[in-house]
């Protein structure tokens, strides 16, 4: 006859499957220069990325104005020094894996992981800049051509001016392109009018990203 399982043993079996689906799936790359670069494939991994596994020195990657993965650019004691064209790397693999992949280029917000914070009652993945970086602009069809080909087989096929899409997957370029705007401008009226409000001392609020 089966032996019936002690209470303590599926506990124990319950824990080990719900950490087991709790680990991060970071995509993993190496730089140019020798730098570990991940990117985010869901909020959970967006949120491990910049809470978990981000150091002061780190630098964080975002496309600006839509929806798309946190990329973080590992920067390390004994490890290489992030040259331009790690920075480059990063910012084409954020405008890849964002809303703004069908463009030709598109802005990439970096900051310190340091000025990375988590806004009371924001949902996972959610996240404020403090204090930005620079702007850098990314390209995603600079992407390495297997990650092209990946796309391809999930129903996007690439051409020079940015992808085409192949039964209705892909967002219709010119609305993204315009809806980007749109986002910046309102991002833009909405620090001008903290900026009126604020008396004295330094700006420490940006957007939500």
């Amino acid at each position: 006859d089966a032996q019936p399982v002690p209470s303590g043993a599926k506990k124990r079996s319950y824990r080990s499957s719900r950490s087991s689906k709790q680990q991060n799936t970071f995509r993993k790359f190496l730089s140019p220069g020798g730098c570990i670069v991940l990117v985010g494939r869901n909020r959970r991994d967006n949120e491990a990325i910049c809470f978990q596994v981000a150091r002061g020195d780190d630098i964080w990657f975002h496309s600006r104005g839509c929806p798309g993965a946190h990329v973080l650019l590992q920067v390390r004691r004994g490890s290489p020094r992030p040259t331009d064209e790690c920075i480059q790397f990063a910012a084409n693999l954020a405008a890849f894996y964002s809303d703004a992949r069908t463009e030709r280029k598109a802005p990439i917000t970096t900051a310190s992981s340091k000025h990375i914070q988590k806004p009371r009652g924001a949902p996972l993945g959610a996240v404020k800049v403090r204090e930005e970086l620079s702007t850098v602009i990314g390209f995603p069809t600079d992407v390495d051509d297997e990650l092209k080909e990946a796309r391809e087989r999930s129903g996007v096929i690439w051409d020079e001016s940015g992808s085409r899409s192949l039964g209705g997957k892909a967002k219709n370029r010119k609305k993204t392109k315009e809806n980007t705007k749109q986002s910046m401008a309102k991002k833009r009226a909405e620090k001008k009018a903290k900026r009126k409000s604020k008396q004295n001392g330094p700006d420490d609020t940006s957007d939500f990203w």
